[in-house]
């Protein structure tokens, strides 16, 4: 398993329009997080530093971005004025400055209630993000080493012990070997383009682990690749075993007909058991082997190469397969009944000379 850890600033970009936390790192993150394949740290500094800082500085901060944009826009207009007046097109121009004029005076209204109501898109997202993750719980033990940390001057390098209680907490956290992805866009206390070497020794040498390190959230699909395929595989296999309950449980003629063809989506993936399964239901639900629709789809279901049946059919008990057969006038053979007939018969192929 992965575990990942994202910086306190990186969660501001749930609410940006603009920057960062897209829907599609959102709804991955979660995916990931529900199907057991990462695990979210959150150390109780991060958790504080977002929600305090949700509350005054990041609305602040956007605000104040907005009023830089309207005052460019403005400066714009009065240009228009001055340089432009009566020329063509410069009333439309100026109607379209003021346009976004408006449309930004209306983001800047609504700014503060992004970061601050509960019930804002963006908040719904965090608490979605902060009930799943694992809650790092400070004591004693990480302050005082964050402090000595600090204290000495070590990585990471801040002016305060914010983040060497941060990185105390992860520490304190994660098992042996463990894999961190660290998500983080603060170069002074964590590294530029590559993680810091004195942090990245540091773990090796604590958690003889390896860090994943990236200054952008859109990287995550990326560094979760491997997580993702295992998703994908298990969410097949779960369409897998559905499509065979479904058959087995076909409560229609008809109904049977579309099941069945239905598990020729998933040929290539039955097990044994899901033969068994498949072939022991073919036998005994009455809408299944009454239907006009079930034996087309569930002969080629069954047919492999040269002749034979598919491979995983072979382990199936005899008595078993021969019913199947009879019912569905079906002609294939098994290479282990031609095995078992040819030692029956006392003839052992594999000393044929020819």
């Amino acid at each position: 398993m992965k575990y990942i850890f994202i910086d306190s600033n990186q969660y501001r970009h749930l609410f940006s329009r603009s920057e960062g936390f897209s829907d599609e790192v959102f709804q991955l993150l979660v995916n990931l997080i529900d199907r057991k394949h990462i695990k979210l740290l959150l150390p109780q500094q991060t958790k504080e530093e977002v929600e305090r800082n949700k509350f005054r500085s990041w609305p602040d901060n956007a605000v104040k971005s907005i009023e830089n944009k309207m005052q460019k826009l403005k400066d714009l207009q009065g240009k228009a004025d001055k340089d432009f007046s009566g020329y063509k097109g410069c009333e439309r121009l100026k109607l379209e400055l003021e346009k976004e004029i408006k449309q930004l005076e209306k983001e800047k209204k609504n700014t503060h209630k992004s970061f601050t109501e509960n019930r804002s898109s963006a908040n719904q997202k965090l608490k979605q993000l902060f009930n799943r993750a694992e809650f790092i719980e400070e004591h004693d033990g990480l302050r005082n080493a964050a402090s000595m940390r600090n204290q000495k001057g070590n990585p990471p390098y801040d002016e305060g012990i914010g983040d060497c209680l941060i990185w105390e907490s992860l520490l304190s956290y994660l098992p042996r070997r463990s894999q961190l992805i660290f998500v983080s866009h603060d170069d002074k206390a964590w590294g530029e383009d590559t993680f810091d070497q004195w942090l990245e020794k540091e773990f090796k040498e604590r958690i003889n682990g390896k860090v994943f390190y990236s200054n952008k959230l859109s990287d995550i699909p990326d560094l979760t690749a491997e997580e993702q395929q295992k998703i994908r595989r298990e969410e097949v296999e779960s369409l897998k075993q559905d499509a065979v309950s479904d058959f087995v449980n076909s409560p229609s003629f008809v109904g049977a007909g579309a099941r069945a063809r239905r598990l020729l989506m998933y040929a290539d993936r039955l097990t044994t058991d899901d033969f068994k399964e498949i072939l022991t239901a073919s036998l005994a639900n009455h809408e299944i082997y009454q239907s006009f629709f079930t034996p087309a789809p569930l002969n080629t279901l069954v047919v492999g190469k040269d002749g034979y049946v598919r491979k995983e059919i072979e382990l199936i008990e005899e008595s078993l397969w021969r019913q199947f057969c009879e019912k569905y006038l079906i002609d294939l053979k098994r290479q282990s009944d031609e095995k078992k007939q040819e030692k029956d018969d006392g003839i052992d192929s594999d000393n044929i000379p020819f």
